[in-house]
């Protein structure tokens, strides 16, 4: 069936109609969707250094702690200059540490388990924090470790 030409110009201007409404309704959306996000985003540059400093997040990997065994503990250092410093420590001092600072004993506790008297205890801690301060400063000064 062929249309006339008076129809044939009726359906052009139904057709055009139609196409300006759909792109009437895709403006709409486009514009209803940067309202949207420009209410719930913000560009990074409109950042505080403080909220751009909260947006990263660092990867813990196994291989980058050093574990120490204590008595049947477990203890996990993060920080390999400490778990340096604790390392060049003689073992019955660094026991001593690690379940004082790491597992929150009591110089008590730790004499009951290690089967000291608690001012030894209490002296060797004390002595072990000295030297490994002393390693600290040394590595954090920028010189030789001994």
């Amino acid at each position: 069936m062929e249309l006339t030409p008076s129809q044939k110009k009726t359906v052009r201007h139904q057709f055009d109609s139609f196409c300006r409404k759909v792109l009437r309704e895709e403006a709409r959306d486009y514009l209803r969707e940067l309202a949207r996000k420009a209410a719930y985003e913000v560009t990074f540059s409109e950042l505080s250094e403080e909220q751009m400093e909260r947006l990263y997040v660092l990867d813990k990997y196994p291989s980058e702690t050093i574990h120490f065994d204590v008595q049947g503990y477990d203890v996990v250092i993060n920080n390999e200059q400490l778990a340096d410093a604790l390392a060049a420590l003689p073992d019955d001092k660094r026991d001593i540490v690690l379940l004082a600072y790491f597992l929150d004993m009591s110089d008590q506790e730790i004499a009951d388990k290690l089967n000291l008297v608690r001012s030894t205890v209490q002296y060797r801690r004390a002595s072990s924090l000295k030297e490994m301060k002393q390693r600290l400063e040394v590595v954090g000064d920028g010189g030789q470790n001994e």
